[in-house]
């Protein structure tokens, strides 16, 4: 859900949730409901608010727990959140749960079905400066309408109890790994035109002509980016996600999480480390804002080695990591 009808300056950016424009989700109150969010967007971000309950009767409120992000599940989930936050082209899958709320003049009395409203304001802020992200406009609008089935009371499915699923070796946590110092690079997204991408110091704009390429990367190795300006660019790359290992004051990006596009809001600097697993070749790198991809900030990590290498050390980092497509079938993924 998520998909822009409009949008641009001085055009209000109207969502679309699974191709229609403000719709009504009807589900069982009390029941958890699975839903993934994706903002299909160009340069917008995204706020969806939980549900309120305003002062009539007959209202919901929602409960949303946070499984994953960007198709990744969180090291602990599920995470209770209040609002969900999409950068462009960022995911989300969270577990939602409504609940027909007491009226106020009535605090007795519950009336069924309920219906719940939910917002987004979507920002648009296409340049920084002065440490700044200047946002030119901003906008709020229905996103969809929850609404209950039933007439009268159900039995509420429990609370979700905190899990941890059993990880790829390519998705370990690398937080306590060691890098080596020639896989720790500088990576800067500039406020202001022209639009690049540097690393450790140097940098091309991106356009009709083939640009070097932004520094060699050993394929089955960990790389540590300490990344200046993210703030002002959602920061997007291929082929491997990459963890968050330093963030400060960020709502909803946590060190620890895993992504392959960041926008915080609050936090204009981030160290992050990604797993180089199995394949060699171009690892595209870009600021999701279309028009700063456009005029070049855009580049590429040339994977060198041996196609099909891993981290060699990722089972002493997570002995119960699996490397095959799967977990074995005599260990259960869940813990």
């Amino acid at each position: 859900m998520g998909d822009v009808i409009v949008e641009g300056l001085g055009l209000p950016p109207y969502l679309a949730v699974n191709g229609q424009y403000r719709p009504k989700l009807t589900v069982t109150e009390g029941k958890w409901y699975r839903m993934r969010f994706v903002l299909a967007a160009l340069e917008q971000l995204v706020e969806i608010r939980e549900a309120g309950v305003e002062e009539e009767d007959g209202q919901a409120h929602c409960e949303f727990q946070l499984l994953s992000k960007d198709g990744v599940f969180l090291l602990e989930a599920p995470r209770n959140i209040h609002e969900i936050y999409l950068a462009s082209g960022s995911r989300a899958d969270v577990a939602v749960r409504c609940k027909c709320e007491p009226g106020l003049d009535y605090p007795w009395e519950t009336k069924r079905p309920c219906q719940a409203t939910w917002n987004f304001t979507a920002s648009w802020s296409p340049m920084g400066t002065l440490r700044k992200s200047i946002e030119l406009e901003s906008f709020t609008d229905t996103l969809l309408t929850i609404q209950t089935n039933s007439p009268t009371e159900v039995a509420e499915e429990p609370d979700i109890q905190p899990f941890k699923v059993r990880r790829p070796c390519y998705l370990v946590d690398m937080r306590e790994a060691d890098v080596q110092k020639s896989n720790k690079h500088y990576v800067n997204l500039p406020q202001l035109y022209p639009m690049k991408v540097s690393v450790d110091g140097v940098g091309h704009v991106w356009g009709h002509k083939a640009t070097p390429p932004l520094a060699q990367v050993p394929v089955g190795q960990i790389q540590e980016w300490h990344v200046v300006g993210v703030m002002y660019h959602p920061y997007h790359v291929h082929v491997n996600p990459y963890q968050i290992v330093s963030m400060r004051n960020d709502p909803w990006y946590k060190v620890g999480d895993f992504h392959d596009t960041i926008f915080p809001t609050q936090a204009g600097v981030a160290t992050l480390r990604t797993n180089i697993d199995k394949f060699t070749g171009h690892m595209i790198a870009h600021c999701h804002i279309l028009e700063h991809e456009d005029t070049g900030m855009m580049g590429w990590w040339n994977i060198t080695g041996t196609e099909g290498t891993s981290y060699a050390a990722a089972k002493s980092l997570d002995p119960t990591c699996y490397e095959g497509p799967f977990p074995d079938t005599n260990f259960w993924g869940v813990y």
